[in-house]
């Protein structure tokens, strides 16, 4: 009779130690994105202050070496991409997760870091872009709480909440990025961006690796999980996302040349150029709307990655959230000038980022062809499931996964018979 209770009491704690070991991890349709929706994101949220803020910034220390270094950072930005993409194609979150690795605990612990970091330095940049080109004598702490308000919600909100965000905006973005690119009407010299490497090779690192925090910007995207479509979105959104970076660092050198440190914000500047506002009046705003949208997208995706960082590190995304909300009204207004965080993110504090970018995604691609390996593997029997459209398995054992359905069947996963995500 006891070996019968103690058996009886095992089966009860089963499914209780079952929910613990995933209760890190949330369900995966909550963090669920099609590759379109991926895109958009990579659009609207990972390129935003390397074509607003960042020029000026450059060519105070690189000038007419200023394309090149965008051309070299680009370069090492689209490896973690790749690596970043490549990590929430295969699934690898969940089953990490699901293990409750102490590595990727660790791991994630540091991810979560990391995001806070950039997340302060950006919303500080947001700030001052503001404050010199909008709110022009407003208190900063007015300037502070109405950028705080939208960016904790939507950061609270998730990532579903984000990715519609910008996949309804995008579009609307990305037409008023074009207009001003097409309409622009001013002097420009593209002699100023030649020679694209005058610097010797070890000056150039030296100055160049100071705005190391730029990359990995997508990083909060390591805990998605991708769906693929049949177009290659993903593709076509990072491609025009970077060329427009390009274009941007190479139309800001030829258009200002040494006065471009004086620029806080050049895709403000460029629509001030367009020739459309000769007969319906300045396009400024315009361009202030693509910033402020594209900013608190790209804050929000900062916030919920630090979360969901901080929730595979210690199974509750509330110290994240409540440390970025903190952290992002608190040391604003701390500070004597916020431009001492801007200084400062060009210090050393440039370099350990860039290392740091780079070793974030080198172990989340090592940590994917890992999870990978193991699951095509003969040897992990039921744990090696097929992956369909880059999304996990949903755990069917063999036996159902014979059954033939009854009826257009809504699967364990959260995944109509179609493949799309139920709401």
């Amino acid at each position: 009779m006891k070996n019968v209770i103690s058996t009886s009491n095992t089966a009860q704690n089963a499914p209780a130690a079952a929910a613990a070991v995933h209760s890190a991890s949330p369900s995966p349709e909550v963090n669920t994105l099609y590759n379109s929706q991926a895109a958009c994101l990579v659009f609207s949220c990972g390129i935003v202050f390397k074509v607003s803020s960042l020029p000026g910034l450059v060519y105070s220390e690189m000038r007419s070496d200023t394309l090149w270094l965008y051309l070299f950072m680009m370069a090492l930005d689209l490896l973690c991409l790749a690596a970043t993409f490549f990590f929430a194609s295969c699934g690898a979150d969940e089953k990490l997760s699901a293990k409750n690795s102490p590595a990727y605990r660790a791991l994630s612990a540091v991810t979560s870091l990391y995001l806070m970091l950039k997340g302060l330095v950006y919303f500080v940049y947001t700030v001052v872009f503001l404050m010199v080109d909008l709110f022009v004598g407003v208190p900063p702490y007015v300037v502070v709480f109405i950028l705080t308000l939208p960016v904790i919600y939507l950061g609270c909100k998730g990532l579903r909440g984000i990715s519609r965000c910008a996949e309804l905006l995008a579009p609307v973005l990305l037409f008023i990025l074009l207009a001003n690119f097409v309409f622009l009407e001013t002097e420009l010299d593209a002699g100023r961006n030649l020679p694209l490497k005058a610097m010797p090779t070890e000056e150039f690192f030296s100055r160049g690796l100071l705005f190391g925090m730029w990359l990995g910007d997508c990083f909060p995207m390591l805990f998605a999980s991708v769906k693929k479509k049949k177009a290659p979105f993903l593709t076509l959104g990072t491609g025009i996302s970077y060329s427009l970076v390009a274009v941007t660092a190479m139309l800001a050198v030829a258009m200002y040349g040494d006065a471009l440190p004086y620029v806080y914000n050049m895709l403000i500047r460029l629509s001030g150029f367009n020739k459309l506002s000769l007969e319906i009046g300045r396009l400024e705003w315009a361009a202030i709307l693509v910033v402020i949208v594209m900013a608190m997208l790209a804050l929000s995706l900062h916030m919920w990655g630090a979360a969901e960082g901080c929730r595979r590190a210690t199974g509750s995304p509330l110290p994240a959230r409540l440390t970025f909300a903190a952290a992002i009204i608190v040391v604003p207004l701390a500070v004597p000038t916020m431009q001492d965080i801007i200084e400062f993110s060009m210090t050393g504090f440039g370099y350990a980022m860039f290392a740091l970018s780079l070793s974030i995604a080198a172990a989340y691609f090592l940590a994917a062809l890992r999870a990978r390996k193991r699951r095509t593997s003969p040897a992990d029997g039921g744990d090696s499931q097929t992956m369909r459209d880059g999304a996990p398995g949903c755990g069917k054992t063999h036996a159902e996964e014979n059954a033939a359905p009854s009826a257009p069947a809504i699967h364990s996963c959260g995944e109509d018979a179609e493949g799309g995500i139920r709401e």
